[in-house]
C-alpha cells in the first residue's frame, strides 16, 4: 500500500512541476497584463529611460518596473500558472534576495 501511495504522490509532483513549467508567463504576458508601455512611460518621463526586468525561476517567475537612469524597481509581481501575484508595493533597490539568483 505504500508503494502505491508513494508513486502518485510522486507523479503528482512530477505532473504538477510539469504543469507549472508550461504555464509559466512570459514578459510579454506580464507587459499585457500591466499594459505596460515603455513609449507611454518615457513619454511621461522625458529624460528616463524603462525596461520589464524578468527573473525565470522555471515554476515560477519574477517581474519588476525598472527605471534604468537612477536604478529604480516599482512594483514586483509574482508569475505563477499563468497568473500574477503583486509581492511589493516598490522599491528603491535591488531585492537582497534575488541577488543570488543573478
Amino acid at each position: 500500500m505504500n508503494k502505491i501511495r508513494k508513486r502518485y504522490i510522486i507523479g503528482a509532483l512530477l505532473v504538477f512541476f510539469i504543469l507549472s513549467m508550461v504555464t509559466n508567463p512570459t514578459k510579454q504576458d506580464y507587459i499585457n497584463y500591466t499594459n505596460f508601455n515603455e513609449k507611454k512611460m518615457e513619454e511621461s518621463h522625458e529624460q528616463l529611460d524603462f525596461e520589464v526586468e524578468r527573473i525565470n525561476f522555471f515554476l515560477f517567475s519574477t517581474y519588476a518596473v525598472k527605471e534604468l537612469a537612477l536604478d529604480h524597481y516599482g512594483n514586483v509581481h509574482l508569475g505563477f500558472m499563468g497568473n500574477f501575484f503583486q509581492i511589493s508595493e516598490g522599491q528603491y533597490d535591488y531585492p537582497g534576495w534575488l541577488e543570488f539568483f543573478n
